[in-house]
């Protein structure tokens, strides 16, 4: 069964060999008020996907500067928990919702390269073969008979597992909008009917391998900044508990690509 925490305070891991992996909660596509903007220094950035990311997040931006919306109205357009999730988000008040590309890590890697900071990416590249493999045993897990039927139901898996996600909602910090609330509840379902979609033991691998190549980022950074070295990793707030899991566990550091870092500093 998925683990779920839906509080506001960023989660830190300590690695027993040195430094701290901190989780920083984020809704998708949903633009965080300057409060809940991490205000701790941090020496590096985990991407909670691979190296592609980064130009998948530049093919975004350069298509809402030629049309802005386009993104949005393409994924509600594809259908599935993604449309409705996007679909539902777009009611809410208060907040600047459904931005592409997701505005809380593209905004953290923007930082991170303009102080040349070091960028890991939990998720390896395609060219990776077990990955490849990992892939491929999530997909044909995804088609099974049983898992295609209940797509055809996804309105009212949504409504009931929405039910239940409502009583795990967190109240928002003082003087933040109250549309937070809404937000984390539709960001939550979201992702829990998503695990729910492929299979548990498939899900607890990719966490595993995801901490293990967060901690060969982490790993990274010590040899520069020791044991005070911090590695932010902006990641979906439903998800943070299942990474923790993973990390607790203490599973071997994995190398992950990078870029070069040599300074650091206070999140502006």
């Amino acid at each position: 069964m998925s683990e779920m925490n839906l509080d506001w305070e960023d989660k830190v891991w300590n690695d027993p060999d040195g430094g701290s992996i901190v989780l920083h909660g984020v809704i998708p596509t949903v633009v965080y008020p300057n409060g809940l903007r991490p205000r701790l220094t941090w020496h590096g950035l985990g991407i909670i996907g691979s190296s592609e990311e980064v130009e998948v997040w530049s093919e975004e931006e350069k298509a809402e500067s030629k049309d802005p919306g386009i993104n949005l109205d393409s994924a509600i357009l594809g259908g599935g928990l993604d449309s409705l999730y996007l679909e539902m988000l777009t009611w809410t008040e208060g907040l600047q919702v459904g931005k592409f590309p997701d505005p809380e890590p593209r905004r953290l890697h923007k930082s991170a390269v303009n102080h040349n900071r070091s960028v890991y990416f939990a998720e390896p590249d395609m060219t990776d073969e077990s990955w490849a493999d990992f892939l491929g045993r999530e997909a044909k897990a995804m088609t099974r008979p049983k898992k295609l039927l209940k797509m055809i139901f996804v309105s009212r898996r949504w409504r009931k597992c929405m039910k239940r996600v409502r009583k795990q909602v967190v109240e928002q910090p003082s003087r933040e909008p109250d549309g937070l609330q809404a937000v984390s509840a539709l960001a939550a379902t979201w992702w829990k009917l998503n695990r729910e979609n492929s299979d548990e033991k498939l899900n607890l691998e990719k966490d595993l391998r995801y901490a293990s190549r967060l901690r060969g980022g982490l790993a990274d950074l010590r040899n520069e900044y020791g044991s005070d070295a911090v590695l932010l990793v902006p990641i979906q707030q439903a998800a943070r508990e299942s990474l923790l899991i993973a990390l607790e566990s203490a599973p071997k550091p994995e190398e992950s690509s990078s870029n070069t870092t040599s300074s650091h500093g206070e999140e502006e």
